[in-house]
């Protein structure tokens, strides 16, 4: 099971969709994990063997009372409304049954690899600390024992890994920084690799000083000298992302597009199988 991570806006549903197109074409039966309800990853994966399962807080208790004999009981609590409530009086709950619930299709055996497209980067600390928060307040019953069985999912290096994404930018690469040593540290996950998405192509530019005599000159050697203080960002970022975050490190190319269809995520798949682009 890879856990994918990150802040917002980073491209993790788009790593998520390209892992689950390099892991099919390899052969592998992938399943990937929605826990944020948005329909772009059955469109990046449509077409293919991947299977798509979408994962509420609401529905994995639901299904978590019904596992625990609780059927007519969750069933009405669904139906009006309470079973948030039921959630909110339980600090960490419904973290806890999301995760339970990944667990279970991992203990399955239906599938090769299990890509989950965590929250992003606030909740998904939040998220995977919880297990040992509810550990530390619950002594027994059944919460405590899927709690148990959750971390020992989680702490299992042959079975789960985190791979951290982040955009070549500073904050980005800061706060992918911070939720990998949380990831790793406090909850124990293993960092297996490291995406840096939307990374635009270097260009071969002119020197700034190169331009003397052009017409327009003053606004291109402008426009030259802030595509290098970009480019030293960008680069100095990656750089940053790859010292700190003590894995393999992929790139991926920034798409011409405003949307990821299922081919380009089919391309993408195919880079990150490569090790992604230099």
């Amino acid at each position: 099971m890879l856990l994918v991570l990150g802040k917002g806006g980073v491209g993790r549903t788009t790593t998520c969709a390209a892992i689950a197109h390099g892991a099919c074409a390899e052969g592998l039966r992938v399943l990937v994990v929605g826990l944020d309800g948005r329909p772009t990853l059955s469109a990046m994966t449509r077409g293919t063997d991947v299977t798509v399962r979408m994962v509420s807080a609401g529905s994995a208790l639901e299904d978590y009372l019904l596992d625990q004999g609780f059927g007519g009981f969750a069933k009405r609590l669904a139906s009006s409304g309470v079973i948030e409530v039921v959630g909110a009086a339980a600090p960490g709950i419904h973290d806890l049954v999301v995760l339970g619930k990944v667990k279970q299709f991992a203990n399955e055996g239906r599938w090769d690899l299990i890509v989950v497209d965590a929250p992003a980067a606030g909740h998904a600390s939040s998220m995977l600390t919880s297990v040992d928060g509810l550990l530390d307040i619950v002594e027994g019953g059944p919460i405590r024992e899927q709690a148990i069985a959750v971390r020992d999912l989680l702490l299992n290096h042959d079975r789960a890994a985190a791979v951290m994404v982040t955009l070549a930018e500073s904050t980005p690469v800061s706060e992918s920084l911070e939720l990998a040593e949380v990831t790793r540290s406090e909850v124990g996950v293993a960092i297996a690799a490291g995406v840096v998405s939307a990374v635009d192509p270097v260009r071969d530019l002119p020197s700034p000083d190169d331009i003397h005599g052009v017409r327009g000159a003053p606004v291109l050697r402008a426009v030259l000298e802030r595509a290098a203080i970009d480019g030293a960002v960008v680069s100095a970022s990656i750089e940053r992302f790859q010292s700190g975050l003590g894995a393999p490190v992929a790139l991926l190319p920034r798409l011409p597009v405003a949307g990821v269809t299922a081919d380009e995520a089919r391309l993408l798949g195919a880079l990150l199988a490569c090790g992604g682009v230099r």
